[in-house]
């Protein structure tokens, strides 16, 4: 898939999440467009995995270009940034999503982008 396609394609998904639940997260995204399998998820939630990254199916550029779409995208359409922590289910162990651990991909991450607009009850 080149770049154009991919482009499209995150930020068809993004708007869809947001008008269905509010808000589009990275980890969401990338299960919605198959680069993350959901029991690989679960498997990384419960501890099994030691950063989400190894179980994600497209190379390290392509991952940055997408943080970096869905960031764009995000401030273009005025959904506002809201940095969740996630951690180990059953527990308080902060859960990491990149092998480097670098503290801005992290961010980037843990990152949903919420509609302003959104409300509970729609």
């Amino acid at each position: 898939m080149n770049d154009k396609d991919l482009e499209k394609k995150i930020k068809a998904e993004m708007d869809r999440e947001v008008e269905e639940r509010g808000y589009s997260a990275p980890v969401d995204l990338l299960m919605a467009l198959g680069y993350l399998d959901k029991g690989a998820y679960e498997d990384w939630r419960k501890g099994r995995l030691s950063s989400l990254e190894k179980a994600i199916k497209l190379g390290p550029q392509k991952l940055l270009r997408l943080l970096a779409v869905m960031s764009a995208h995000a401030k273009k359409e005025g959904y506002k940034p809201k940095r969740e922590d996630y951690v180990r289910q059953e527990s308080s162990v902060p859960l990491k999503f990149s092998l480097s651990g670098n503290s801005v991909i992290e961010g980037q991450f843990s990152t949903h982008y919420v509609d302003k607009y959104w409300r509970e009850e729609k």
